[in-house]
């Protein structure tokens, strides 16, 4: 079942900015995070590119993820364009994906109707899975359920 956050990931236009943005800020607010290299990372969910970087947190502390979109058609994108930047999604990370998929569904919780798979730009294979609850389900807040991951030199990939 799931533990603790495992992240917060804020959707920005550009990501570089962002970047520089967030060092600056992470430096006073939460030195921890800017402790840990922090790496641009172009990935797929399944059909979608996007572009991501992470903040690493220290210890049991949540990371932050910047994701930006790779395509002006892409979800990410209108979503950017309806709504502006800030928050996208609360991730928590779960060692028993399927099973917490079912229990939620049992429970009547909206969640998408399948797991889907992420993979970085260059691999073949998935490294990662993830579903959403839905924000009707979530007072308006999109909450991403994943896979257990790890951040390697600054890289997002699964455990």
């Amino acid at each position: 079942m799931a533990k603790t956050v495992a992240h917060i990931c804020i959707l920005v236009a550009d990501i570089d900015r962002a970047i520089a943005d967030y060092k600056k800020i992470f430096a006073v607010v939460s030195p921890g995070l800017v402790e840990r290299k922090v790496v641009k990372q172009e990935r797929w969910a399944e059909n979608e590119k996007y572009v991501t970087a992470f903040f690493g947190a220290v210890g049991d502390a949540c990371d932050i993820q910047l994701i930006q979109a790779a395509d002006e058609r892409s979800a990410l994108h209108k979503r950017l364009a309806a709504h502006g930047e800030g928050v996208h999604h609360i991730a928590f990370v779960s060692s028993h994906l399927e099973d917490t998929c079912r229990e939620l569904k049992e429970k009547d919780i909206a969640v998408n109707d399948r797991l889907i798979s992420e993979r970085p730009e260059d691999g073949d294979a998935s490294d990662l899975r993830h579903f959403w609850i839905l924000p009707r389900a979530a007072h308006g807040v999109l909450i991403e359920m994943i896979d257990a991951y790890g951040l390697t030199d600054g890289l997002l990939a699964g455990e």
